[in-house]
């Protein structure tokens, strides 16, 4: 296990944390914009019913006005809650980014101990290498025959 796995896991945690985060706020723009929008058909609603009738059309003025008021509220509400999107979303990249710099650093320690092991492995088979060949060599080599008798 990589000294850095515990790091990942946490930058992990962190960044789904975020992501949650990210995706409640997107839930409560998308709200507002519902809102916003029954705003608006109650609006058409109303003016297709007060069209015809005399009475109505001093009443429809002030509900014209208190929906009027109603949605500049939520429209308001909305660009901070858009505002507020946006910055979460560049701190979900800015964890994202820092996930990904602990996963390469990760992965070129992963590297850099296989490489490692193999070159150490390699060193090993030379040096078998080197001593079957001064066996056979030594076999071969007149003098030592003679010893060998």
């Amino acid at each position: 296990m990589s000294r850095l796995d515990g790091i990942i896991r946490l930058r992990k945690w962190e960044l789904d944390e975020q992501r949650r985060q990210l995706a409640e706020i997107q839930a409560e723009c998308d709200t507002i914009i519902t809102v916003i929008d029954a705003i608006e058909e109650e609006r058409a609603q109303q003016a297709r019913e007060y069209s015809g009738s005399e009475v109505s059309a001093l009443t429809y003025g002030a509900y014209l006005e208190g929906s009027r008021q109603k949605q500049a509220m939520f429209t308001k509400f909305l660009r901070e809650k858009e505002q507020a999107l946006d910055e979460h979303r560049d701190k979900v990249a800015e964890s994202f980014r820092e996930l990904k710099t602990f996963e390469i650093a990760r992965e070129h320690e992963y590297q850099r101990v296989a490489q490692a092991e193999a070159k150490e492995e390699q060193n090993a088979f030379d040096e078998l290498g080197i001593q079957n060949h001064a066996r056979e060599e030594a076999m071969v080599d007149s003098k030592y025959l003679k010893m060998r008798r």
